[in-house]
């Protein structure tokens, strides 16, 4: 079932799950650029409560688990979106001849910002 099926008939159920186990319910649950995971995961946040937002930012910072820095570059550019930002979601990992970005937050009128996310120190 569509991670989107899931938040509509079962919305409590996902609020419940850790931020693991969210992606891994999104498309087959390997978030690579421009896959079905990416996108049904970027959609849940989306609707996600922003509360559940502050706690699964804290939680990949706090605690190292298979590409928790690629879900907090979502969930960083989800903060962009909710500040009104124009957002660009950048390239999960550099490519050859790609531009390396995390994400581009645009306002209408102002220099653009360009986003870099780190869960390390």
């Amino acid at each position: 079932m569509p991670l989107s099926q899931f938040w509509k008939t079962a919305r409590e159920a996902v609020l419940k799950m850790t931020i693991e186990q969210v992606v891994s319910s999104a498309g087959d649950g390997i978030l690579l650029d421009q896959s079905p995971c990416s996108d049904e995961f970027r959609q849940y946040l989306n609707v996600a409560p922003i509360e559940r937002l502050f706690d699964y930012s804290r939680h990949c910072l706090e605690s190292s688990f298979n590409k928790s820095g690629l879900v907090l570059q979502d969930i960083v550019n989800e903060f962009g979106r909710r500040l009104d930002f124009e957002v660009e979601n950048g390239l999960y990992q550099g490519k050859r001849n790609a531009v390396g970005f995390d994400g581009i937050w645009r306002a209408k009128g102002e220099p653009d910002l360009i986003i870099e996310v780190k869960t390390t120190d």
